[in-house]
């Protein structure tokens, strides 16, 4: 009676026993066919875990499906995952078992063999056809993309003078319905034979534009305002971009002449029975030839490659001192042109009034077309004998874009008084009073009058501030030259020792934006954290980096590969979220935790 009862629970709870099985299309195949393999359950199942198929091509999968059936009352469930593989190799093999949990329980799904044989003399004439369609599938993709995804460059002018600016703007145009899943930049425009500076764009917007009877979306992605240093033909290099679009292809009909016979679709049109394949490709813009004329032969002395339209103005910080006492001698330019260019000019003074190089204040700024503002010159003027000096006027020669002539303007002669002083004080920028004390020191041993001369020259206190004066002088310039290089390192070390910590404020920043779901703001700010910091890393002026120099500093500081591969290939995904419209496809937040983790890792393996 037990043995019974047991038999009578045993057999419902067989029935209800849930199970997990592999199932292909077919058994037997040649290479080039496709075979699809099927993993389904007859319940609910979760965390399948699938095989790798080493002997077969993967062409698509895991595809899931899940059905539902109501036979009346009862329902029942099934669940099934499905891949599409290729033959490659002509052979016995077995297909993988995959594993599944259902009820808290781990299925393994049983394994298929299947034979794979050598392709027929039919098959092989239908691969070969295949080949052919697939290559002229390509072209008419590439030819597609071309006419609808287009990087162009725009000059506002293509003859110009040496120092002359030209402005170059780069843009993008994309039809509104083309999937562009990727656009990174392949190469940057090489700018030789021009001084360049960045105009900032700000953040990448698209708007809507109608070009030849065609309407794009379009955005500036760069856009830079070059300055010519040689005559003769630039080339303003060409913007390359490696980009990966998803195109709508007619899926295949089976007919009675060309079972497999299918041909490129529009992206745009809407057919049935359509897939999708991605497709990879070189978008770049055209280069563009700058004719670049030489200057007129005729300059003056005083032309030292000005080129804009400039005034030019000098005064002294105070018209009366003391022997030993800093004067400030300003000299002040402002208009329009090529300032970065342009050199402090020499001043012309009396052999007993010291002077340094000048202190430069730039008020420039970037206009978009033009470098406008003003720089000034602050030189520091040491009269070392009490009088009255003349400070010539001071010519300034530049080349008007206007006129096309040169044009000279002079500042006002000056007149500095010196009387006699203790020369005790001294304020001069970038040396302390202790340095200078020596030189004034030096001029208070100097006798002006005759006075006893009956003792002896030899160790007297002329011979001694003879023989002194030029080895103090000497110390003096070494010291300030000192000085100006500690400085300097200081400077660049400051710089370094803080790159991770304003990265990391500008990367927390850009974080903010992410959780608000303010993109176009995340991605200009996550942009600036990570070329800020390598701007202060490697000390690279902002204005001059490039995904090449940055590449050659980080080999230069002993980087491993890997890591600057991974450096370069986040510069790469970090642009292609600037320029490319925001989709759900793009993992920001990806891309936001690779910019921290490399960040850390440039800074602990160069420290």
């Amino acid at each position: 009676m037990k043995k019974l009862l047991i038999l009578i629970f045993f057999i419902p709870l067989v029935a209800l026993s849930q199970s997990f099985r592999a199932t292909v299309d077919r058994t037997v195949l040649e290479i080039g066919d496709r075979l699809t393999v099927t993993y389904s359950t007859d319940g609910d199942g979760s965390n399948f875990r699938a095989p790798k198929f080493n002997d077969f091509k993967l062409l698509m999968g895991p595809s899931q499906s899940q059905n539902i059936q109501i036979i009346n009352g009862k329902i029942s469930r099934s669940l099934s995952f499905s891949f599409v593989l290729e033959a490659i190799k002509e052979g016995k093999f077995t297909i993988p078992a995959a594993t599944i949990t259902a009820d808290g329980k781990e299925l393994t799904s049983n394994s298929v063999q299947v034979q794979v044989m050598p392709p027929s003399q039919a098959k092989l004439e239908r691969m070969k056809k295949e080949k052919e369609q697939e290559q002229n599938t390509q072209k008419q993709a590439i030819d597609l993309i071309n006419e609808n995804l287009k990087i162009e460059v725009q000059v506002d002018k293509t003859s110009a003078f040496i120092g002359e600016p030209v402005v170059a703007t780069y843009r993008i145009l994309m039809h509104p319905q083309l999937a562009v899943l990727q656009l990174t930049p392949e190469k940057t425009p090489q700018l030789n034979g021009f001084w360049n500076q960045e105009i900032d764009i700000g953040k990448i917007e698209y708007n809507l534009q109608n070009t030849n009877n065609k309407t794009y979306q379009v955005a500036v992605i760069k856009k830079v305002i070059l300055f010519p240093q040689q005559s003769g033909k630039l080339t303003i290099d060409s913007y390359e971009f490696n980009t990966t679009v998803r195109l709508q292809i007619q899926g295949q009909r089976r007919q009675r002449n060309d079972p497999f016979d299918q041909f490129f679709d529009s992206f745009f049109d809407d057919f049935f029975n359509r897939s999708y394949k991605d497709f990879n490709t070189i978008v770049k813009s055209p280069s563009i030839t700058i004719n670049v004329k030489e200057l007129p032969k005729n300059a003056p002395l005083s032309f030292t490659n000005a080129v804009g339209s400039f005034k030019v103005n000098a005064w002294l910080d105070k018209s009366t001192t003391k022997t030993g006492e800093a004067v400030t001698y300003k000299l002040k330019l402002e208009g329009k042109g090529n300032f970065k260019l342009l050199t402090p000019p020499n001043l012309s003074l009396p052999s007993n009034i010291e002077t340094y190089d000048p202190k430069i204040i730039d008020n420039t700024r970037n206009t978009g077309s033009n470098i406008e503002g003003n720089i000034t010159y602050e030189y520091v003027l040491i009269p070392q004998t009490p009088g009255e000096y003349k400070i010539p006027r001071l010519e300034f020669t530049y080349f008007d874009l206007a006129s096309k002539q040169y044009v000279t303007q002079s500042t006002e002669e000056l007149t500095l008084k010196v009387v006699q002083g203790d020369n005790k004080n001294i304020s001069i920028q970038g040396v302390n009073k202790e340095d200078i004390q020596y030189l004034n020191q030096d001029i208070d041993f100097i006798k002006t009058e005759i006075g006893n001369t009956s003792g002896s020259f030899f160790l007297s206190s002329i011979h001694i501030s003879l023989i002194t004066l030029p080895l103090l002088s000497l110390l003096v310039i070494i010291l300030v030259l000192k000085r100006k290089k500690e400085q300097l390192e200081n400077q660049l070390s400051f710089r370094q020792t803080q790159a991770r910590k304003i990265a990391k404020k500008r990367l927390s920043s850009s974080k903010k934006y992410l959780d608000n779901k303010q993109y176009d703001e995340f991605t200009e700010e996550l942009n600036r954290a990570i070329w800020g910091f390598m701007s202060d890393k490697f000390a690279i002026e902002f204005s001059k980096l490039t995904r090449n120099n940055i590449e050659e500093y980080m080999i230069k500081n002993g980087l491993n590969n890997d890591l600057i591969n991974e450096t370069i290939e986040l510069l790469d995904r970090a642009e292609f979220v600037r320029y490319a419209p925001h989709t759900s496809e793009i993992d920001f937040m990806q891309i936001y935790l690779t910019a921290e983790n490399i960040v850390s890792k440039i800074e602990e393996t160069s420290r």
